[in-house]
């Protein structure tokens, strides 16, 4: 292992960097995805179903509980009526 390989390299010290970097790009993206906050699109929003408990992103138009498909949110989209 005390090989010199490139330089003044040796192979553990070659294979201790590239661990390194194996493990800054594996541990990069998911430390990434839990230190973000997650957005809501501007169509949609995060509601509580008062109904069944049901907690989630539903749409603002027509915004309906996917377990028990009663109305939730803001509703913009409303029936039209003559």
């Amino acid at each position: 292992m005390d090989t010199i390989v490139f330089g003044n390299f040796a192979v553990w010290e070659i294979l201790i960097a590239a661990g390194v970097i194996a493990g800054i790009c594996f541990l990069w993206p998911v430390l990434k995805r839990a230190l973000s906050e997650k957005k809501v699109p501007p169509h949609a929003q995060i509601v509580k179903c008062g109904y069944c408990g049901w907690q989630g992103q539903v749409s603002r138009l027509a915004g309906r509980c996917p377990r028990c498909n009663k109305s939730i949110g803001d509703q913009k989209a409303k029936e039209y009526k003559k």
